[in-house]
């Protein structure tokens, strides 16, 4: 049974799982390098706990950037006193390798959930609720510490989901990571070819749609490609290839079949697991 949790990294993941925590009845401490970061998630209550480095904690949750999570597990680790550790990076397979030699029982975690304009946010603990919650055994991980984790995203409303790390990389590579690079080269497409104000008034939701991801921190952005970028970069090239294929075309019903065919595997998905709203 999950009693006490401590969070390291107290930014948009790390302050509202802190508060939906806390609203389960559970002590979290935190910590940051940010006092600004820190003192937000005191005002929000997210936590409930004073860190002490002689406490052991069922769970510590390492809730920062991917480059910083990896910088951590390599120098940091003197750090953690706890039964189990859970990361919540985007990345699986280099976080994961570097917890296989880890004395902590340690998951690889990854929660499907967020904002796109993650810089100014008010508290939402509910992004949570439901989500799917990929987890990734590693070389250190124990059946306790699998429990545990278990526990503990069901704790917090959401769906657990066990995955391969190198599966994991591959698939949100298409769904998370290519989408994020695409949405900043049309931005950047369009500041090439056109001025703001011009753009401003003509700007359907379909540009807004497709864009949208491109406010996410430049920095989440920049960590989640440059960790995973084989992935991406052969996707890259395939859908080069697919744009290629559409410059050829230049007749009416071989337009409509392409698009038809893209229309009934999107509505498809849409059935099965209904519309997200944008945010």
């Amino acid at each position: 049974m999950i009693k006490e949790v401590h969070i390291i990294g107290l930014g948009l993941m790390g302050t509202n799982l802190g508060i939906k925590l806390v609203e389960k009845g559970i002590k979290v401490s935190g910590k940051d390098i940010s006092k600004n970061n820190y003192e937000r998630a005191l005002n929000y209550k997210a936590i409930n706990l004073t860190h002490n480095e002689d406490s052991i904690y069922d769970l510590t949750v390492l809730a920062m950037p991917i480059n910083k999570i990896i910088s951590f597990l390599k120098k940091d680790m003197i750090e953690i006193n706890s039964k189990v550790l859970i990361d919540l990076g985007g990345t699986k397979e280099i976080i994961c390798k570097n917890m296989n030699k880890l004395e902590i029982p340690s998951i690889g975690g990854h929660p499907l959930c967020g904002i796109a304009d993650n810089q100014t946010w008010d508290p939402m603990p509910e992004m949570y609720n439901q989500a799917p919650f990929l987890l990734c055994e590693t070389e250190s991980s124990t059946n306790d510490a699998k429990n545990i984790a278990l526990d503990f995203v069901e704790l917090i409303n959401s769906k657990p989901i066990w995955i391969n790390p190198k599966k994991h990389d591959e698939l949100i590579s298409l769904t998370s990571h290519l989408p994020h690079i695409l949405s900043s080269a049309l931005v950047s497409t369009a500041m090439q070819k056109h001025d703001i104000d011009e753009l401003l008034d003509l700007a359907s939701g379909g540009f807004d749609g497709a864009t949208r991801l491109s406010r996410t921190s430049p920095n989440m952005i920049s960590d989640m490609y440059l960790t995973n970028d084989l992935n991406v970069k052969d996707l890259v090239r395939d859908l080069i290839s697919e744009l290629e294929k559409i410059i050829l075309i230049e007749d009416e019903k071989v337009m409509i079949n392409y698009l038809s065919k893209t229309v009934e595997w999107r509505r498809a998905l849409a059935n099965k697991f209904g519309e997200r709203k944008l945010s």
